[in-house]
């Protein structure tokens, strides 16, 4: 069972993301916001617009594995969402927005859960996922697009100073 200061420092973790995108984007321009370092991964503006309609799915998922027995949990094809949901042409600003207000609603849910709570588990294609666990995932997932976004930052800053 996770202590009382790990579930706080991984809550403080969530609650961080979006403070660092903003700050990160805090000078970004619309070029910024649709370079495409490599063809394989998201813009930036599509992986705020990601990570804004993530949000629901990681709230949507602790719910289920509080309110219910075991439950299976579906996967999604988050490239297909990318060109469902339009990602490419979604104002950034209000992307990041909705990130803010999911993040929010979700690191409260998770502060009103007990210990025994975090250990719950409902079943993903991979096995098992606790609610510990899929909050150890979402921050590494954020890892992930904080660096992507850092990244793409800087090669448009080299390519600027080129």
């Amino acid at each position: 069972m996770l202590a009382q200061y790990v579930r706080n420092y991984l809550i403080h973790g969530l609650s961080a993301t979006p403070v660092v995108i903003e700050y990160l984007l805090r000078d970004a321009t619309e070029a910024d916001y649709d370079r495409r370092p490599d063809p394989e991964r998201f813009t930036i503006r599509e992986a705020v617009a990601h990570l804004a309609d993530w949000e629901g799915v990681w709230l949507e998922r602790a719910t289920r594995i509080i309110e219910e027995h075991h439950p299976t949990l579906p996967g999604y094809d988050e490239g297909q969402w990318a060109i469902d949901h339009d990602y490419a042409r979604l104002d950034v600003m209000e992307q990041l927005r909705k990130f803010q207000h999911g993040r929010a609603r979700l690191a409260a849910y998770l502060s009103g859960l007990t210990p025994v709570q975090w250990e719950r588990e409902g079943e993903r294609e991979f096995g098992p996922i606790s609610i510990a666990h899929q909050t150890a995932m979402v921050l590494g997932h954020d890892g992930y697009h904080l660096r992507q976004i850092t990244e793409w930052l800087q090669a448009g800053a080299k390519a600027e100073g080129s």
